[in-house]
């Protein structure tokens, strides 16, 4: 039977009780003991302050440059930056620090940033500051975000004072798109505050200027030198880890948007007399399935169970993902059939998902030489999507069905993060979002999930040619055909455990009015306030 055990206390009004009384059958459900739920001390604060509650921090506070540009920090860095252009929710490339591009040849890229654009502390923007930026990313402590590796830079030098060029080592039709990663940052007060002194007063232009970032909170006021300033005076935007305590928090007054909250949760929001946003997030929710055997337990020559393809598909049949979307995410959305969402480009919409079929799960089983199944560990990020932590018990129960036995070890995000740069995992699994955003394109996923790649954990060769082929395509059209091929090949090949496409659950008091966030990246300059 599936033991599973969990570090977190189970979320809201589905508690831990609530499991262990049996909801799903057969799962033997193990837990350590979790993290007292404590609400952290979020200020009543005067009228003219908008307040946010983030499931956790953003890793390097203000530096946006030494860590790779998605969510967690993506929830507290778009209200100091702008980032150099802005992906909406479906895929579209909308100007923002950079406001028009040219393709001048298959590797040469001339961008124009937006006239007159000024940071928090009176500095304009120019190419040398832009120039400055990609100087850092080519030092030893700017390659550690990861941002410039995607790119494949060759070189970059200024046009004018507001336009620079980019020649890439390669053709690359994402150059634009990528550049959706990128942060702007005042390049002179980095390199003269230091890295330290930056991450807690970062100098940015975005709707908000930083007065004060620690560990867990960052407050911010009013950019009025920013083209987009913040309608709402005050911003302090808080880290509380726990799901059901953001949302107590926005029943008793004390913030304002809750980020993420559970689908279990949106009934209790609503009751309060506040609104649940439900959005699109640019993820598909998936399991990796390791093909690779970095524990060396397998005897297999390097390899594992998942490097067989009736391995990887029975895993699929055996998930009732259904049920996991009725019960635990209200029907909210789809089951996943592929790697990348609906809104990225390349998604394939002739593939439908792998049906539930125990029958057949058990036949491949069988046919793959493991006719009683096996035991597995899963080491993973305590959950911060919507039906996260349920959906692994229900996950736990099915595959013991059919003879696959599942240890869940959950695990901090700090923690996983690490497993993942150092490729030090004891277990066989890993809850791992395949990510579209940015540039809300099908190709992402392939980041992780390829033959050279650093970091990789699934090796599939069979992909590697139309991977290869859709890289260097700068034809839309012809790049189009090749990622659903991709896509395609991804279905059949069984490349991840497809779960559903993700979606998050914003929690909105009723005082706050325009809120919107594409991709992850909230709209803070649209947001104001009234009582």
């Amino acid at each position: 039977m599936p033991r599973v055990q969990n570090r977190k206390t189970m979320r809201g009004a589905k508690s831990l009780r609530y499991l262990l009384a049996g909801l799903f059958g057969a799962a033997a459900i193990a837990v350590t003991p979790g993290f007292d739920l404590v609400t952290p001390a979020v200020a009543q604060d005067a009228k003219d302050t908008l307040r946010v509650s983030v499931f956790t921090k953003a890793r390097t506070r203000g530096n946006v440059y030494d860590t790779p540009v998605t969510s967690p920090g993506s929830y507290w860095w778009e209200s100091v930056y702008d980032s150099f252009v802005r992906l909406d929710d479906k895929g579209q490339i909308l100007p923002q620090a950079a406001v028009s591009w040219e393709n001048v040849n298959l590797t040469t890229w001339r961008v124009k940033f937006r006239d007159g654009l000024t940071f928090s502390n009176g500095v304009k923007n120019d190419s040398a500051n832009v120039k400055a930026i990609f100087d850092y990313f080519l030092t030893d402590a700017g390659k550690i975000g990861g941002a410039i590796r995607t790119m494949k830079l060759a070189s970059h030098r200024i046009v004018d004072a507001q336009t620079m060029e980019f020649v890439t080592q390669e053709p690359d039709p994402l150059v634009i798109a990528k550049f959706g990663a990128f942060y702007l940052a005042e390049m002179k007060a980095f390199n003269e505050m230091g890295v330290a002194a930056f991450s807690a007063k970062p100098v940015g232009s975005g709707p908000y200027a930083a007065t004060r970032w620690d560990d867990t909170e960052l407050v911010a006021v009013s950019n009025d030198k920013s083209w987009r300033p913040g309608k709402v005076r005050n911003l302090r935007i808080t880290e509380i880890p726990e799901a059901s305590a953001r949302v107590s928090a926005l029943e008793s007054g004390q913030t304002d948007i809750v980020i993420i909250a559970n689908t279990d949760d949106i009934t209790r929001i609503k009751t309060a007399g506040h609104t649940a946003v439900v959005a699109a997030a640019p993820l598909v929710n998936s399991i990796a399935m390791f093909t690779i055997d970095f524990a060396n337990k397998w005897n297999m020559g390097g390899k594992t169970p998942f490097s067989d393809k009736r391995v990887r598909q029975a895993m699929n049949y055996a998930v009732n993902k259904d049920a996991i979307v009725q019960q635990f995410l209200l029907g909210l959305t789809q089951v996943a059939a592929q790697p990348a969402t609906p809104s990225s480009f390349g998604f394939n919409a002739d593939l439908k998902p792998y049906p539930f079929d125990l029958v057949k799960a058990k036949q491949l089983l069988t046919e793959a030489g493991y006719p009683n199944g096996f035991s597995m560990i899963m080491e993973t990020q305590v959950a911060n999507v919507a039906g996260g932590s349920e959906v692994l018990q229900l996950m736990a129960s099915d595959l013991a069905k059919i003879g696959v036995k599942l240890e869940v070890r959950g695990i901090p995000q700090t923690q996983w993060a690490g497993l993942l740069n150092s490729k030090k995992w004891e277990g066989d699994l890993t809850q791992f979002s395949s990510f579209v955003a940015p540039p809300m394109d099908a190709s992402v996923p392939f980041i992780y999930y390829g033959c050279n790649l650093p970091n990789t954990f699934t090796c599939i060769e069979a992909l590697n040619p139309l991977f290869a082929a859709q890289e260097k395509e700068m034809d839309r059209g012809k790049r189009e055909t090749l990622l659903k091929d991709l896509m395609k090949m991804s279905h059949e090949e069984a490349l991840q455990l497809y779960l559903y496409n993700g979606i998050d659950v914003f929690g909105v008091a009723k005082r706050v009015k325009g809120f919107n966030s594409w991709n992850r990246n909230p709209h803070y300059e649209a947001m104001s306030i009234s009582e």
